[in-house]
């Protein structure tokens, strides 16, 4: 069974505050390490469980997303890092050879209070991104990609406004809940040593569960509408660049407009939104 596994910063355990997850905080280096742990207790978790390939992808913005510890990382799985990876995303390793996929250390959507670090992509530059009308979470677009090929989402670990969320997008999704949100900066936190026993079971529940037919890949039906709204206005040289770019369409003076049959798709075109609005072309 092949297993392709998105690690996020904000969801992993330990992990509190935006200083945590950017290079400037006291306790970044140390949440690297989480990070790590955490990403070992999944892998171990699917190998127990009869996993037999783990594909990591980094997605956490930091550092040209480069943030788990390679000599701390489990030797045997693979790991994409760095960018650009064939365009700009973070799913250039999801395709359907895989049986199943797992999000560790993700985090809630934008303006889902109070999840921990709470957002969609960009910290500072979105307001919200929307798939057919609706906020949208980073799980979801890739849980969405993942069904386009028939590929279930099995494990989400995060706090618990996400693990819900992401609950309500897969029914049945094995949750590993490793700290309570109080606020966007505060929560109820299990420290990272038995938060990873907890990751580790669930992976392996996870991956029992695909095996079994349990845990299914949701339904969706192309094409599928995006909205991504800036938090400022778009001015005129991000206009013109907006312009040119086949596919995108300014609806008022900050919401980029687009729409494709593939979800790959729309998620590089939500991903380089900011870019494309400041008057560059990609």
């Amino acid at each position: 069974m092949r297993i392709w596994l998105s690690i996020d910063m904000e969801g992993v355990s330990g992990v509190t505050r935006w200083e945590d997850v950017a290079t400037r905080g006291q306790d970044y280096q140390r949440a690297r390490s989480w990070l790590t742990g955490d990403v070992n207790a999944a892998v171990a978790g699917a190998r127990a469980a009869g996993a037999t390939e783990i594909v990591v992808e980094e997605n956490h913005g930091v550092e040209m997303l480069t943030n788990v510890l390679l000599d701390e990382v489990d030797p045997d799985v693979d790991v994409v890092r760095g960018i650009p990876r064939n365009g700009p995303t973070t799913a250039a390793a999801l395709d359907g050879s895989f049986d199943a996929i797992f999000l560790v250390g993700h985090h809630a959507k934008v303006g889902d209070y109070p999840g921990i670090c709470a957002h969609t992509i960009s910290y500072g530059e979105y307001k919200d991104v929307r798939l057919g009308g609706r906020s949208v979470s980073e799980g979801e677009i890739f849980a969405t990609i993942a069904a386009q090929h028939g590929v279930p989402t099995a494990l989400i670990t995060g706090d618990d406004v996400v693990c819900a969320e992401m609950a309500r997008v897969v029914p049945g999704i094995e949750q590993a809940c490793v700290k309570i949100a109080m606020s966007r900066t505060g929560g109820r936190i299990i420290p990272p040593t038995r938060a990873q026993g907890i990751i580790h079971d669930a992976a392996r529940r996870a991956v029992e569960r695909v095996a079994r037919g349990e845990i299914e890949a949701p339904p969706v039906e192309p094409p599928f509408e995006m909205e991504v709204e800036l938090r400022q206005p778009v001015r005129d040289e991000g206009r013109a660049a907006i312009e040119r770019h086949a596919g995108m369409t300014l609806v008022g003076d900050r919401t980029v407009a687009f729409k494709s049959d593939e979800m790959h798709q729309c998620y590089q075109w939500a991903a380089t939104v900011q870019l494309v609005a400041s008057g560059r072309d990609i």
